[in-house]
């Protein structure tokens, strides 16, 4: 075999395991007792996970918080911000950030990433332009997915819905929305229409920004869950955000968490981002900005979760770590039983790969070796510690390699 990673444990039951891969591929799993390979690593105890996930995240303002600053912390302010500036981003600077960005993340084991992409008016096709030769110097490490994201709106917006179609042709995957930013619930369930016209045409997924807002007047999560019906598109749209829902009554949110069951939406919690940015005009008690993720879970419906943004308007924090951030949406949800804990952990994971419609994706006989070998014994230590990435392997091939080494000093011991 070309790699065989010895010492490990497995990334559900936690016990000891081997792993050969042959091409690319994991060609055996033992307890142990595996062939020597061309080259053998030491996973020192550790757990042998699929790589991550990061659903959800804006590559082409990462790292610009200071310029310029968002001084009342709001999503509107933000928004705001952003449109004077992205029409005139050098190329160049858009690559060089989203390329930091993305170090920082495949250090952190994601070897997937789905970005938004602005689409309106104001940018045109100027950040698809940069965030698509991103992708390009990037394909041997990461497989990134560009989601066309009309932000500025789309149902009284002709010339934003042209450039739709266009990102869509010029490399954009995904067809994406925010179906609240339109004026009210009759605009967006004509602002959901468009979009899956262009996700028919296209044969494309659907991932929209939806209700990313405190009000509870926003329910467009509904609507995007009946057209998803109609359309007979299950399993193929997600829903990032869904902010509203923790202001819903308990009878709407019991209401739409089923359709959202019934259309198998996949859910994308945003927790860093929104614990920071919803509830800035709430007085006490503020709400928490973030969907129910607990009651959710609990009917079944495929939870995940994304860093979203990255040292900006919208966000002043970020690490690229999708521990980190699943770690945060256990704080947030209340995640602290072991199976949620567990479920807390397979949110970057299975969870994520659920919603990007991976095939053959973990660790078993078959699938692409595209794993992370983590310096933890447990889902609570992944979560909890902050482990080395011992190993960040691609197609089987060794992109990353982690060691943190803590000295004591002898007046210590």
């Amino acid at each position: 075999m070309d790699l065989v990673i010895r010492n490990g444990i497995d990334d559900i039951h936690y016990q000891p395991i081997e792993v050969g891969i042959q091409d690319g591929k994991i060609q055996a799993i033992a307890g142990e007792g595996l062939p020597s390979g061309a080259q053998e690593i030491d996973a020192g105890g550790g757990i042998v996970s699929p790589a991550f996930l990061d659903p959800h995240f804006h590559l082409e303002n990462a790292l610009i918080w200071r310029d310029p600053l968002n001084t009342s912390g709001t999503l509107a302010e933000a928004i705001e911000l952003y449109a004077r500036i992205k029409r005139e981003m050098p190329l160049e600077d858009i690559v060089e950030r989203g390329a930091r960005a993305l170090r920082l993340a495949i250090g952190n084991g994601t070897l997937w990433m789905r970005s938004h992409v602005d689409i309106d008016q104001v940018g045109r096709l100027h950040l698809l332009e940069g965030v698509v030769e991103l992708r390009r110097r990037f394909a041997n490490l990461i497989d990134i997915q560009l989601i066309a994201f009309p932000q500025l709106g789309m149902a009284r917006n002709p010339e934003a819905v042209d450039y739709m179609w266009q990102a869509m042709e010029r490399g954009a995957d995904v067809v994406g929305g925010m179906p609240h930013g339109e004026r009210d619930m009759e605009d967006a369930a004509r602002h959901i229409e468009i979009a899956f016209e262009i996700a028919r045409h296209f044969d494309a997924d659907i991932d929209m920004h939806v209700d990313e807002t405190d009000d509870p007047y926003w329910h467009s999560l509904e609507l995007l869950a009946e057209k998803t019906i109609e359309a007979g598109w299950q399993g193929r749209v997600t829903a990032g955000h869904c902010c509203s829902m923790s202001a819903w009554d308990d009878g709407m949110a019991g209401r739409i968490i089923e359709k959202v069951k019934q259309a198998d939406l996949h859910i994308v919690t945003n927790a860093p981002v929104n614990l920071m940015i919803q509830g800035r005009k709430d007085r006490h008690p503020q709400r928490r900005g973030i969907p129910r993720v607990k009651e959710l879970l609990e009917a079944g419906v495929n939870v995940s979760c994304g860093q979203d943004d990255l040292q900006n308007m919208f966000y002043p924090f970020g690490s690229m770590d999708m521990l980190d951030v699943a770690n945060m949406v256990a704080h947030a949800a209340h995640l602290s039983s072991p199976e949620q804990i567990q479920s807390a952990f397979d949110m970057p994971r299975y969870n994520a790969a659920r919603g990007r419609r991976l095939q053959n994706y973990g660790v078993k006989v078959g699938a692409e070796a595209n794993l992370v070998v983590l310096a933890a014994s447990s889902d609570i230590e992944a979560l909890s510690r902050r482990p080395d990435r011992r190993f960040v392997i691609r197609k089987g091939k060794v992109l990353v390699e982690t060691r943190t080494e803590r000295r004591w000093s002898p007046e210590a011991q």
